[in-house]
């Protein structure tokens, strides 16, 4: 097996480089040499010239080819988070004597409650302690984010919905609360408690299959009301409220995302004392996943902060 033999020791004798590992991993993150030489400032031909050599020194085929495409393979993905793990601890060396002035590079992925309503805030509290820093967001539902964990493409993920992946270590972080929201003019707005029955025979308003609040919203209606009629689904909560607002139907929603509608009064929040509508966040990190100081730092950060 590959992996039984190269390890952060074996660097020198095999002679690897830099060049090496960034051609290599920005192949398998682009598809293509030709994408990974562009993104690198490299030619094509210094590229593919690069990955071959890197090919030939850890003695296997990485890739699959198909005409210019590159498919990686089994021992290429035993080597991607090794060589991942290599660049990253590069970069912290490179600032390891500047840490009161060190930047941070970090890709999140969050699904949607999260990445709108949530994280941005947290950023924006996070980063003026560490200036220059770069931090992506990439906003999709609980399945995307999952695969995007699995595939390397993100550091760290935040979602709403379930994970049950082996190869992701998943952490429970804060609970969130949903609502059941109806437009003003709605019968199930007027009196103190939501009747049973009305929730039961209303036009729901759910997100798209794989959006964990979907799943997390689907699975506790259902368990406490029994079946409940399905009229839209819409990919995304604004949609949902806009939808809601209009009198379309009713929906089940966080309730960080109400605070404004419920201000302005063109949505309400019904009481429903008899139903549970606590979910938890969770998050994810590859369990082969290097953690960097960045990576680290931030994840502090979220634990410890209230907002």
């Amino acid at each position: 097996m590959l992996m039984a033999f190269i390890n952060l020791a074996d660097i020198e004798m095999l002679k690897i480089t830099f060049r090496h590992l960034e051609v290599f991993v920005q192949t398998v993150q682009k598809g293509s040499v030709t994408q990974a030489a562009m993104h690198l400032g490299l030619t094509q031909s210094a590229a593919s010239m690069a990955l071959g050599d890197f090919e030939n020194l850890v003695g296997t085929k990485l890739f699959d080819r198909a005409g210019k495409r590159l498919f990686i393979n089994g021992d290429g993905r035993a080597l991607y988070s090794k060589a991942m793990e290599m660049l990253e601890r590069a970069k912290e060396v490179e600032t390891l004597f500047q840490r009161n002035q060190r930047t941070i590079d970090l890709r999140l992925g969050a699904s949607s409650t999260i990445g709108n309503y949530l994280l941005p805030q947290l950023i924006g509290q996070f980063s003026p302690s560490h200036p220059d820093s770069q931090i992506q967001l990439h906003v999709t539902n609980t399945r995307g984010v999952i695969e995007a964990v699995r595939n390397f493409d993100i550091d760290i993920g935040f979602v709403e919905g379930p994970c049950f992946e082996q190869e992701i270590e998943t952490t429970l972080w804060r609970s969130d609360e949903l609502a059941i929201c109806v437009a003003p003019g709605d019968p199930l707005a007027r009196g103190d408690v939501a009747d049973r029955d009305g929730l039961r025979n209303a036009k729901w308003m759910l997100r798209e299959r794989g959006s964990g609040t979907r799943e997390v919203v689907e699975q506790m209606l259902q368990s406490q009301l029994g079946p409940i009629k399905l009229a839209m689904e819409l990919g995304g909560t604004e949609a949902i409220k806009r939808a809601v607002e209009s009198g379309m139907g009713i929906s089940c929603l966080p309730k960080i995302a109400l605070v404004d509608a419920v201000a302005k009064g063109s949505l309400v929040i019904v009481a429903t004392p008899y139903l549970q509508l606590t979910r938890h966040f969770q998050i994810l990190l590859h369990r082969n996943k290097y953690k960097t100081s960045g990576v680290l730092d931030f994840l502090d950060f979220c634990f410890g902060s209230s907002a």
